[in-house]
């Protein structure tokens, strides 16, 4: 590491300055199937759950609805 001078319009202060080539280069570990698939199709498995969802709350509110109104016939 270096350092260098810097000059701002009032004040005169040392910066560290990183050279190239001082971090060690990160090695990315080899992904697997699975997780190469859910990061390419995040997007449509979320929205394909928020949809199964919305659809089991509209099916359980119909029958929630129905067994209420059986209750009240019968």
């Amino acid at each position: 590491m270096k350092e260098k001078l810097a000059m701002n319009t009032s004040d005169h202060y040392l910066q560290t300055v990183l050279t190239p080539k001082c971090w060690k280069p990160v090695y990315q570990r080899k992904q697997s199937g699975w997780k190469k698939l859910l990061e390419k199709y995040q997007t449509r498995i979320d929205s394909t759950l928020a949809g199964a969802a919305i659809g089991l709350m509209f099916l359980t509110g119909i029958w929630l609805f129905l067994a209420q109104l059986a209750e009240c016939m019968g």
